[in-house]
């Protein structure tokens, strides 16, 4: 396996580079948003612990994760933005990589069937963005087959960086960077899903995951959407 250039880097260092990096993108009036991450426990609040264990699933399926919560936790992950299906960030090592982290959204008939099994539950969307769910619920949303957790296989990565291992760190940083974002924003996984929460309502119409940001026919670089030029 080929490993990238900044694994001879010690913690500290990974962090002053951050900083020294994020405050260089800020002068040149770049708005970063940035996160950051620490004690023992990433996240806080329901929908962030359940992304947390869902990542954990994912590592006993062979995904290299651990290393993504050193770069998290050492403020490399300088700027996150979700769209549908994917995210976008830019992560600090040896040098500034920008990532992408693509899930593929859910079909109109898995949504469907998601919609179904949620019939009866769901008492509001305001209740289900604050995890205000009934055991049954939880167990049918966070389901590793047909929940809203992306599976290990529907999962895609790129990064700048040297490393050619499907998963590098970097990656792995931002997917942990997420998990922390939704104890703040706990809607953007509905984004990332490409649906709304109140298409999991009965009375409510199911959001097609397809539009222009979609996964489909974008072909804009990251390099575009950031609008810097890359070391």
């Amino acid at each position: 396996m080929c490993e990238d250039d900044d694994k001879p880097l010690k913690r500290e260092d990974l962090r002053k580079r951050a900083e020294a990096r994020a405050a260089e993108l800020a002068a040149e009036g770049m708005e970063l948003h940035p996160v950051t991450a620490s004690g023992r426990n990433l996240a806080k609040k329901f929908w962030g612990k359940e992304w947390m264990k869902s990542l954990g699933a994912c590592e006993v399926y062979g995904m290299r994760l651990a290393p993504g919560r050193t770069y998290l936790r050492y403020g490399c992950v300088l700027d996150v933005k979700a769209a549908p299906g994917r995210m976008d960030a830019l992560v600090m090592g040896e040098h500034l990589y920008e990532v992408r982290v693509e899930a593929e959204p859910p079909d109109e008939e898995a949504l469907a069937r998601l919609r179904g099994r949620c019939a009866g539950h769901v008492g509001s969307w305001i209740d289900l963005l604050k995890g205000n769910v009934s055991p049954e619920l939880m167990e049918i949303l966070c389901s590793p087959e047909g929940g809203l957790f992306p599976r290990p296989e529907e999962w895609r990565f790129s990064c700048s960086c040297p490393d050619w291992a499907d998963l590098c760190k970097h990656a792995a940083a931002v997917l942990y960077a997420f998990g922390v974002m939704l104890d703040e924003q706990p809607e953007l996984l509905f984004t990332l899903r490409g649906m709304e929460p109140s298409a999991l309502i009965p009375s409510a119409p199911v959001s097609s995951p397809e539009g222009e940001d979609s996964l489909g026919g974008d072909s804009s670089s990251l390099s575009d959407i950031f609008g810097i030029r890359l070391d």
